[in-house]
């Protein structure tokens, strides 16, 4: 096995001007084949998830870095300009789509690396085990968790970043030779296609997003999580205008902390908050007076202001644990159809999850007796999970 710890060409300077990224432009647009693509973020850095180093490789125009921060978004389409409709190989691709698309870079059609591997049942899918079983080819990694926000960015992170497209098309070509062995390409198509419209689309708000502090469900009272809101609320603002992750801010451990304490009927104040160590220290006393202010719209709040101790979503369906009391006849389906299906995955040699997304799966047997493949495309699976699914329900449901 071979050990690669640099790209296979020498590394052109990072493109961060007009001039560098015509000359990209035009590279690109004379080669021909494949696009391989990647994105280096600044996760666990920056609040927001955008991109801090774009990598692109098209065969004899070779591997470009560019920094989408010196250019707006029709600058950078100009990517997809000069490819036109070649595939573009990303590995992973629902982690990169979303910056991808923020940057105004969505290309017409998509090869996930990652996705295929898992579609072909493979024990390991990162990077690095895909390039070592499938072309003996070990990558010498030591970067992942760099701060790519970083400027100027060191020699070695370039490296490092340009091995993540140099074995792309290569690796491609092994993984659709094996879905087309295993009658699998049409399964890979459909589901690059889905994931290019679902991730390269601007994500739905969440109700509540507060609810994700880490240990919320700690908090019993709703008061405690009325305080709690507040804090989260005045934490994310900070955190939004310093482009800084919330736990760098306030870790979530204080903002709950603090809830259970109040309880019921205990004052919030500010010695209540700094008898709570994450009030009282680095990150957290530095902005002693933000959450001061949330506990001042705290205490003007009435009870009927707190909120419900989980959010209520009339349409939502109740995990499968409690079918048998609110939809008995569900109950019976759903015992017949999941084990049935996990047995389906098994002889498949992929993962439950890959051929019976849960969300869908669920919705269609809580609300249906006898599924059918319009219900089930209709609940967000994809024509060959429909194709694979009916069959089943027709031999179980009769």
């Amino acid at each position: 096995m071979s050990l690669v710890d640099a790209p296979r060409e020498p590394l052109r300077p990072v493109v961060a001007d007009d001039a560098s990224l015509d000359a990209c432009l035009a590279a690109l647009a004379a080669a021909d084949g494949p696009v391989g693509f990647d994105v280096e973020r600044a996760h666990g850095y920056r609040y927001w998830p955008r991109a801090y180093l774009f990598q692109i490789r098209r065969g004899r125009a070779g591997t470009w870095l560019i920094d989408p921060t010196a250019f707006d978004q029709r600058r950078l389409g100009g990517l997809v300009a000069a490819t036109e409709d070649a595939e573009w190989i990303i590995h992973a691709a629902s982690q990169d789509l979303p910056s991808m698309a923020e940057a105004g870079v969505l290309p017409a059609r998509i090869f996930d690396t990652e996705l295929a591997a898992r579609l072909l049942g493979k024990p390991g899918f990162s990077l690095g085990a895909l390039l070592s079983a499938e072309l003996d080819v070990q990558l010498r990694k030591a970067h992942s968790a760099v701060n790519w926000a970083t400027r100027p960015l060191k020699q070695s992170w370039l490296d490092y970043a340009a091995l993540d497209v140099d074995f792309l098309a290569e690796l491609r070509d092994v993984l659709a030779r094996q879905l087309d062995e295993r009658r699998r390409r049409h399964w890979a198509e459909q589901e690059f296609a889905w994931e290019l419209d679902h991730y390269g689309r601007p994500p739905e708000p969440r109700p509540d997003p507060w609810r994700r502090t880490s240990r919320i469900t700690d908090i019993r009272h709703p008061r405690g999580l009325a305080l709690a809101r507040e804090l989260w609320q005045e934490r994310d603002a900070i955190a939004r205008r310093r482009d800084r992750p919330p736990t760098h801010i306030l870790p979530d451990q204080a903002i709950v902390e603090i809830a259970i304490a109040i309880g019921k009927d205990r004052p919030a104040d500010r010695r209540a908050l700094t008898a709570v160590p994450g009030f009282r220290s680095n990150p957290g006393s530095r902005y002693l007076s933000n959450w001061l202010r949330a506990v001042e719209r705290f205490n003007a709040l009435t009870p009927d202001q707190y909120p419900p101790k989980r959010l209520h979503d009339p349409n939502a369906i109740p995990h499968p644990r409690q079918w048998e009391r609110s939809n008995p006849s569900a109950a019976r389906r759903w015992a017949l159809v999941r084990p049935a299906v996990d047995e389906l995955a098994c002889e498949l040699g992929i993962q439950v999850s890959l051929v019976a997304p849960p969300a869908p799966l669920q919705q269609v047997v809580w609300r249906q007796s006898h599924p059918d493949e319009a219900q089930l495309l209709e609940a967000g699976m994809r024509p060959w999970q429909a194709d694979l699914l009916s069959g089943l329900f027709d031999e179980l449901l009769d």
